[in-house]
């Protein structure tokens, strides 16, 4: 009996309700007909077999060659993703394909483009098993809106404005403002997103009476425009672009001592706005998930099918925490579902390839621009180890690890990110003070 017999083969039953009754399984998994397999690569001659007809599905076991592809790792990864103390990368199988696929024994086996068709079926199956495992309901649980959320007469005001930009040309670009504080924020966006990440933030009191907000799409994200030099299926984003957009939205909109924050591919360019703070007007930045550079090394992104509507979303959310609340997991998979065409692989041509802050970070200078960088401890893409060291590079800076937190601590779980935020709103103003 392999290692994944052993974990899953008791609870067949159990997961088979689990399953049969989830309705967001049941969405994803009506009219599909499928099969396969999870294995251990000690002992691949035992694997566990999934079949999905319809909306319902069977767990069995079968051979080797059982089903059109497999999920495949070593024991102590399986040991580990079912482990009641999750660490990352093991929060998702995607993290383990990211980080550890380079070791032997870890694969996708077989079809890979029906791995990327199913990406949702096998994802929520594995999610689903583990939470019936350790008798966890959060998923159940999460089906409700969060109590903290803010759900009457919302306070963020959307509109839009034109950029001239030297790149894209003339461009219509959406933006969200709320609050009526001293403290000017914007906020960023993450690769293959849009403004609709910060609503919740945006949406709370206390942010609002401490600061005002901003929010924008970048040109060819969410609601902006495709800009007049923009060609379809073209896109790629670099640095100077990137800024340039800030620079223009901040001097179009008359923001003043303005303070940047974001996360990801946003985190990593609010490195490059705090080098160049005084040619941008920068006065703070808050660097979540961001770090010097990331080498491309990623092989989970060059698999799957061709539906990036749906791979996009199914490969971002293994990088959230499995503590985060699943409605908040689902906005960000539905906000990732909806970009244009080539607009999150041009992001990630800015995340891995075109942001390279070494040897530059060491410039920032802390009393014109004060940083404040923040990880969450399950982000395997921008690591807490990764962070920490840039912060240690740039002299006056501060970083924090976020506990209970992945890649997208801003709009995945916006109650547990505020305390953070509020530590590094309150150092940014007493270092502008101080100056």
């Amino acid at each position: 009996m392999s290692r994944i017999q052993e974990i899953l083969q008791p609870a067949f039953e159990t997961i088979k309700h689990r399953l049969d009754n989830d309705p967001e399984f049941r969405a994803s998994a009506l009219g599909v007909s499928c099969a396969f397999s999870i294995s251990s690569s000690e002992n691949a001659d035992a694997v566990v077999v999934v079949s999905v007809n319809d909306g319902q599905v069977t767990l069995g076991v079968g051979p080797t060659s059982s089903g059109s592809f497999g999920l495949q790792a070593r024991n102590q990864d399986w040991d580990q993703f079912f482990a009641e103390k999750l660490v990352r990368p093991y929060q998702s199988y995607w993290g383990i394909l990211r980080v550890l696929g380079h070791n032997e024994g870890i694969a996708v086996i077989g079809d890979k483009q029906s791995f990327g068709r199913h990406a949702r079926i096998w994802r929520i199956l594995l999610d689903r098993s583990r939470g019936c495992l350790s008798e966890d309901d959060r998923v159940t649980a999460g089906q409700e809106l969060p109590a903290d959320e803010a759900t009457q007469d919302d306070a963020v005001t959307g509109k839009y404005t034109w950029i001239d930009h030297s790149e894209y040309g003339k461009v219509k670009i959406f933006y969200e403002f709320a609050g009526s504080g001293e403290q000017t924020v914007l906020f960023l966006h993450t690769a293959g997103s849009d403004s609709r990440q910060y609503h919740s933030l945006m949406n709370h009191e206390k942010l609002q009476e401490r600061c005002q907000m901003y929010a924008f799409d970048l040109p060819a994200h969410g609601r902006s425009t495709l800009g007049t030099k923009q060609m379809p299926q073209g896109y790629a984003l670099t640095e100077d672009s990137y800024l340039e957009s800030i620079s223009k939205v901040v001097k179009k909109l008359g923001l003043r001592k303005t303070v940047v924050c974001g996360a990801s591919m946003a985190g990593h360019v609010c490195l490059a706005a705090a080098i160049r703070a005084r040619e941008l007007n920068i006065h703070g930045a808050i660097p979540c998930e961001g770090c010097e550079h990331l080498a491309f090394s990623q092989p989970i992104y060059e698999i799957g099918g061709s539906d990036v509507s749906l791979l996009d979303p199914e490969r971002v959310c293994g990088m959230c925490a499995p503590t985060s609340p699943e409605y908040y997991k689902r906005q960000i998979w539905w906000q990732y579902s909806s970009q244009g065409y080539g607009i999150f692989s041009g992001d990630l041509k800015f995340y891995f390839r075109g942001w390279d802050g070494r040897g530059r970070v060491e410039t920032i200078d802390t009393k014109v621009c004060p940083v404040y960088m923040l990880t969450g401890e399950y982000d395997y893409s921008c690591t807490v180890e990764a962070s920490k060291t840039t912060a240690g590079k740039i002299p006056g800076a501060v970083f924090e690890a976020m506990e209970g937190l992945g890649h997208f601590p801003l709009t995945e779980n916006p109650k547990a990110v505020l305390p953070y935020l509020f530590r590094a709103l309150d150092h940014i103003q007493k270092q502008q003070q101080s100056g």
